[in-house]
């Protein structure tokens, strides 16, 4: 429920249509944003981040006993105002961390083991 706790959302899968999963957590552990003011040479950025856990639970080899898959990753999303105002670019990129769990989490505890970018354009659909 978002009204009780705006940091965690539940997703239960439809039972028997996933191979991986029956139900995933997600924890919002902790949320930035910064709005950057315009100067002379560019418009106005705007940068978020956001770091979250996921638990994935699913059937395991063990009757009765629930397979937990756990996941801790970060987004990082900058949107970029264009001279153009109903059009804005950004990117997203997202940063995996490794899990206190994980076999090799002492060898790098702190830096993400993968990242992703992914270029974005969103555009006004009406004209204000």
């Amino acid at each position: 429920d978002g009204a009780s706790n705006p940091n965690r959302i539940s997703i239960s899968f439809v039972k028997n249509r996933t191979r991986n999963a029956e139900r995933i957590e997600l924890f919002c552990n902790a949320r930035e944003s910064e709005l950057v003011p315009p100067t002379d040479e560019r418009m106005s950025i705007f940068v978020c981040s956001e770091y979250v856990r996921q638990v994935t639970f699913s059937l395991s080899t063990e009757f009765g006993v629930a397979r937990q898959v756990v996941g801790n990753y970060a987004h990082f999303w900058t949107w970029r105002e264009q001279p153009d105002k109903d059009i804005l670019t950004g990117n997203l990129l997202t940063a995996a961390y490794l899990d206190p769990n994980d076999a090799m989490f002492f060898q790098e505890p702190a830096k993400p083991v993968a990242v992703y970018s992914h270029d974005l354009k969103a555009s006004r659909l009406i004209k204000q």
